[in-house]
Formats: structure tokens, C-alpha cells, sequence
């Protein structure tokens, strides 16, 4: 009788190691696999017209016509060109770095600087003599 209760509290143990092992990766499993960053797919989907641009595995977002940002824009400053646009592209699978979704192929891609320090999440683009800024999306 006592061998038979420890094999049951054995068995029980077991299933309940088990289940919180199985919980645990059900969890690890929903994260995202992108690390928790704003994909094309995500703002594509919200919204098909949507002027993004991926870099560096980032996306961002043309901010030049939201009044409330007016200005802030205008403390950025072009500063080092990092690329051109190499693909045009509205379809969220191979959206990859330098594509953008309304940015001809060839458009003059810059970081940006505020008072002589490179500024992180925002590009500005170089198109038809006119700066654009592209804001990095950030997720939450």
C-alpha cells in the first residue's frame, strides 16, 4: 500500500513538472519572433497606403506632413548618406533593409543629427529637393 501511494505521488510530481514545463515553452513559444519589433506586415496591415521604409532591420515611418511633429523635424539635420532605396515594394514578404513602399529605387537615404550628434531613430530622405523624416516605429 505505501509503495503504491509513492508511485502515485511520483506519477502526480511527474505530470505536474511536466505540465509547468509544457506551460513555460507554450509561453517562450508566444513570443514574438521578430524580438518585439514593429515588422512591414504589421503597418501594412493597418494600413495598406502606408509611406514606411525598412533599415537596418527597423521599419520607419514618414512623419514630414504630422503637424504635431512640424517641429521637432526641423532640429534634425541631414547627416551621413547610408544608402539609397534599392526596391519599391507594398507586399510585406521580402521587405527587406533599404525597401520602402513608396520611395523610388535610388532615393538618397541619410542618418540624422541633432546639434552635431547622430540621432537615432530618424532618417531623412533626400526626394525631389525636398528632405523627408522617417521615424523608426517602435512597438507598444
Amino acid at each position: 500500500m505505501i509503495r503504491r501511494n509513492m508511485l502515485i505521488t511520483i506519477n502526480k510530481t511527474f505530470i505536474n513538472i511536466l505540465f509547468i514545463i509544457l506551460s513555460l515553452m507554450s509561453i517562450a513559444g508566444c513570443g514574438v519572433a521578430d524580438g518585439g519589433k514593429v515588422t512591414a506586415r504589421d503597418v501594412l496591415k493597418q494600413n495598406s497606403d502606408a509611406d514606411i521604409l525598412m533599415y537596418k532591420g527597423r521599419i520607419y515611418s514618414n512623419y514630414t506632413e504630422v503637424e504635431e511633429m512640424e517641429q521637432t523635424l526641423e532640429k534634425y539635420i541631414k547627416h551621413n548618406l547610408i544608402g539609397e532605396n534599392e526596391k519599391q515594394s507594398t507586399n510585406s514578404f521580402g521587405f527587406n533593409d533599404m525597401t520602402a513602399t513608396k520611395l523610388p529605387v535610388g532615393t538618397k537615404v541619410y542618418s540624422s543629427s541633432v546639434n552635431d550628434k547622430e540621432a537615432m531613430g530618424m532618417l531623412i530622405v533626400e526626394f525631389e529637393e525636398e528632405y523627408l523624416y522617417y521615424m523608426e516605429l517602435l512597438e507598444g
